[in-house]
């Protein structure tokens, strides 16, 4: 934790004060998460063992140096509230851990990516699952460098799922990354270790990539799902294709970017997609499958911008995403 000792000002432990809500009993079955989350500091070395591990990135600096629309900082603070309420499903041995937020100061993002790198390779190290709330798809690449520095090396095989609108490949404007760049500079940093990128992106609008970022990302060997073939007929090859990506890799990173979905489910996000994703039971046949993966070791959620949600759609959606993912696959930890 070298990062956040020389920056503690980057790293806010979780507070207790974020849990709370509805009490309609003390007996599990009656319980909702914010009776069943407890909260540590990463600072102290808690035993992560087994546990989903809450990290939150508080940062709209990516999209605003990507001209979208900021707020997306009060991404994760919006999302517990939300998750708070909802009731508890899951088994006895489920443990969920809220490890605090990473913070950007003075527009400084690359030291905030580093930040999130290292908690998040502390919260590998001990053993637990990384779910980081976002804050804008700048995420994308303080999440990887978290990876990066569990794994070590090249030896091992990552493969990425990004459930998004954009590619998120474009060149470094100034050389200064933002929430559009991630995956490009995810592709330089593993090319100059040697090492094979492999990138499945889902969800992918024809309207939201030029034809220049599309080639590149052929050049590059990405697989696309386009938001067109979501359809009922693709289903069941759509889920092998997901189930071969998974198998060529060791460590797999799910990542959702929420403006992927159509703007009236939606709207609070920084680019929201009149066209985009409708969360019906195509959409959720593909996620059952990919929150089912056995290589799936880390997930985020990006772009919740709450200052633009209407009647809280979208932090629903997020949420509801989480509550999936949490009851559907408890037996990988």
């Amino acid at each position: 934790m070298s990062h956040l000792f020389k920056q503690k000002q980057l790293y806010v432990a979780a507070d207790r004060f974020r849990w709370k809500g509805r009490v309609d009993g003390e007996d599990k079955d009656w319980m909702r998460w914010h009776q069943w989350v407890s909260c540590v500091d990463l600072l102290t070395v808690p035993d992560l063992a087994g546990a989903y591990s809450i990290l939150g990135f508080c940062s709209d600096e990516g999209v605003s140096r990507n001209l979208g629309r900021a707020g997306a900082k009060d991404g994760p603070a919006t999302l517990r509230d939300v998750l708070a309420n909802l009731p508890v499903y899951f088994s006895d041995e489920v443990k969920v851990k809220d490890c605090g937020d990473i913070l950007v100061m003075d527009s400084d993002l690359e030291s905030s990516q580093e930040a999130l790198g290292q908690a998040l390779a502390t919260v590998l190290r001990s053993g637990g699952f990384p779910i980081v709330f976002g804050g804008g798809h700048e995420v994308t690449y303080g999440h990887y460098l978290g990876i990066k520095q569990h794994l070590g090396g090249s030896s091992h095989k990552i493969g990425f799922i990004n459930l998004d609108a954009h590619l998120d490949m474009r060149p470094l404007p100034g050389g200064f990354g933002n929430s559009g760049t991630g995956f490009y500079q995810i592709e330089q940093d593993l090319r100059a270790m040697g090492a094979s990128f492999h990138y499945l992106a889902i969800g992918i609008q024809q309207i939201s990539n030029t034809r220049g970022l599309c080639d590149y990302a052929q050049t590059k060997g990405v697989q696309l799902i386009r938001s067109d073939d979501l359809i009922p007929s693709n289903l069941e090859k759509l889920q092998n294709q997901v189930r071969a990506f998974a198998a060529e890799v060791d460590y797999l990173y799910l990542t959702i970017d929420l403006d992927m979905f159509a703007a009236p489910y939606a709207p609070g996000v920084s680019a929201p997609a009149f066209n985009g994703v409708v969360p019906n039971e195509i959409f959720f046949g593909l996620f059952e499958t990919l929150i089912k993966l056995p290589n799936l070791r880390s997930l985020d959620i990006a772009e919740l911008n709450p200052r633009y949600d209407i009647d809280g759609r979208t932090a629903k959606l997020a949420a509801d995403l989480l509550f999936k993912f949490v009851n559907g696959a408890t037996d990988r930890l």
